[in-house]
This record gives C-alpha cells, structure tokens and sequence, in this order.
C-alpha cells in the first residue's frame, strides 16, 4: 500500500514534539547510519551535504559535527520541522527546501546525500535515487536507511495493513542501478517490548511512524486488537514486542 502523503505530513507534522522525544529506534538508527557513513568517507571531501526527511535531526546532528564547514541542504515535507532543525543549524550554512523530497528540486554537484527512516514513505524509491544520482559528483556519496518487510509485523498481521516495504537485495539493486557503487549492506532486527497492547499503539502514535494506523479507535476495535495481539505475541515474561526492522546502505557514485 503506498501511502497518502498529505496524511503523513499531517500526522508527522503534528506530532513532532513527541517523535523527538520517543522515537529511540529512531535515533539509533540515524547514529547507525551516520556511523557506517563516516567508515567509507573522509569528511574532508564532503563539502555540499543534502539530507532528505530531516525531521527534528536525529541524523543531521550526527552530520554537523562530522562536517561543520559543510554547506547543508535540508529537506523535510513539513515546514512544522523548522523550529527544531533552525535551533540546531543556527550556526551552520544551512538551506532548507520543505516539501516532498520526491518532488522539490535537489541541488546540484552534492557530495553526499543522506536520509534516515525516510524513504519507505516515497511511492518511486528508484525515481529518487537516480535523482539523488544525477545530483551527485563522481565519488559522490549515497547513505540511506530504510525498513523492511518484518517491520511493525505484529501490526500487520493484525490489521492487514502496512506498506510495501522492499528488501534489502531489492534496495542494493535499486542504488546499483542508478550508478552507485554499493559499498554497505546490512539490516538488523529491534525489537521494542510493552506491557500491554495499548501501549504500542501509544507508540506508534505519539512517534508518528506509521501513519497507516487508524486515526481513530473505536471500544471493539480496541479490544479486538487488544486480544489478538496478546493471543499470537504474548511472551513468556508476559510483554508484548514490536518489530523494527532497518535495512542500511551507503554507496559512492561511480
């Protein structure tokens, strides 16, 4: 299913202040990606940065101390992010272009380009990476995170709805494609657990991750997921999971 984008910027958009404060896996997964980034890349070459979906900054913090002369092009589809990207950049060279990442023109002659937990929002990944290629200088970097088809299962296997997410083969493929040069790989399993039901639905709402959540909940709606989710995920220790499931990959621009 892909998702409808104006629904995301309104649910992201309103529940920016919770997401920054809850949205640990998050955050971890940014300090992962920016991590693998730093082992293929001498900041010293990266001069011109975009970052696609910067949100409250997980990633763009980690990118600012590692590149403080960088000049920043940050991106994000809700301008309801400002507040808390200006506050951080403030002492940066830092442009911002608000909107869809997969629409709003990308600078050219970037040396990298970066987005975490983003794009498994986009409805044409390739589109964007080979724009993000096209973009890009010879040696240029790509470093992407991105989740994938184990991600939030419990939930689908209760609702019956979720994204398309892609696998990790079908994301390497996506960026060899468009004229990278694959230089990491990887994908790992989170899992996060809760004492009860209600508190992953809690979750996901006041992180904002997964706008295909209903927007509302009815009492038999509630206890039916309630019940279902205890009867197929209940552990022994008597909590219940939710599955995280990144997928990572950095890439030079032949």
């Amino acid at each position: 299913m892909k998702p409808d984008k104006e629904f995301v910027k309104d649910r992201f958009g309103r529940k920016l202040p919770q997401y920054h404060r809850l949205a640990q896996v998050q955050q971890g997964i940014a300090g992962e990606l920016a991590t693998v980034y730093k082992l293929h890349f001498d900041p010293l070459d990266v001069k011109c940065i975009y970052e696609a979906g910067a949100g409250t900054g997980f990633l763009t913090r980690y990118l600012r101390f590692t590149h403080p002369k960088a000049r920043f092009f940050l991106n994000d589809i809700t301008e309801a992010s400002a507040p808390f990207l200006r506050e951080l950049m403030a002492e940066y060279d830092t442009q911002y272009l608000w909107g869809d990442a997969e629409q709003v023109p990308m600078p050219t002659d970037l040396d990298a380009v970066l987005s975490a937990s983003t794009i498994q929002w986009f409805h044409d990944v390739p589109g964007f990476v080979a724009k993000a290629a096209e973009a890009t200088r010879p040696g240029g970097a790509l470093a992407l995170s991105t989740f994938g088809p184990d991600n939030f299962r419990e939930i689908k296997a209760i609702t019956h709805n979720g994204l398309d997410y892609m696998t990790r083969n079908q994301l390497g493929e996506i960026v060899s494609a468009a004229g990278y040069e694959v230089l990491h790989l990887s994908e790992q399993t989170r899992v996060l657990y809760f004492d009860i039901p209600l508190d992953v639905i809690y979750h996901v709402k006041y992180t904002g991750v997964n706008a295909l959540m209903p927007a509302r909940w009815t009492r038999t709606k509630l206890e039916e997921f309630n019940r279902e989710y205890r009867r197929l995920f209940l552990t022994r220790d008597g909590v219940v999971p939710l599955t995280y499931h990144p997928i990572f990959v950095v890439a030079r621009k032949k």
